[in-house]
């Protein structure tokens, strides 16, 4: 799974972290596919959940100065993701976990960018951050 320009929201900081994700997730199709897949994907849920982090710090930050009225049902929908992923990292220890990670993280992150986050780009618009020519 890659990045398609669909999933652009039109901010600039924002799209180059969005596509980072998806670098990081074509890293953990290659540590599935690894002779030492065990460790491979352990350490590629790590660097997901470090960037995840930081990702979701910077996009609460921008909605909450911008006074996105959803940002409490966006934060819940990071929070949820994060208490997923914190499981699958937890299980990584002691067990194959790559398929289950491969599923949520691809169906989350095509969903997500796709759906809820292109939802706050009309009002970030609307707050003059973004040019209306954006997308």
């Amino acid at each position: 799974m890659s990045w398609t320009d669909s999933l652009l929201t039109g901010i600039d900081e924002i799209d180059k972290q969005h596509q980072v994700l998806f670098d990081v997730l074509a890293r953990l199709e290659l540590a599935v596919s690894s002779e030492d897949k065990w460790s491979a994907v352990h350490f590629a849920i790590v660097e997901l959940t470090n960037f995840m982090n930081i990702h979701f710090a910077v996009e609460e930050a921008l909605l909450r100065l911008h006074g996105y009225p959803d940002l409490d049902a966006h934060i819940a929908a990071h929070r949820a993701f994060s208490a997923d992923l914190a499981k699958i990292k937890q299980h990584s220890i002691r067990q194959d976990v790559s398929d289950e990670m491969m599923v949520l993280v691809k169906t989350w992150l095509v969903e997500h960018i796709g759906v809820v986050d292109k939802a706050y780009v009309s009002h970030l618009r609307t707050a003059a951050v973004l040019k209306s020519g954006g997308s």
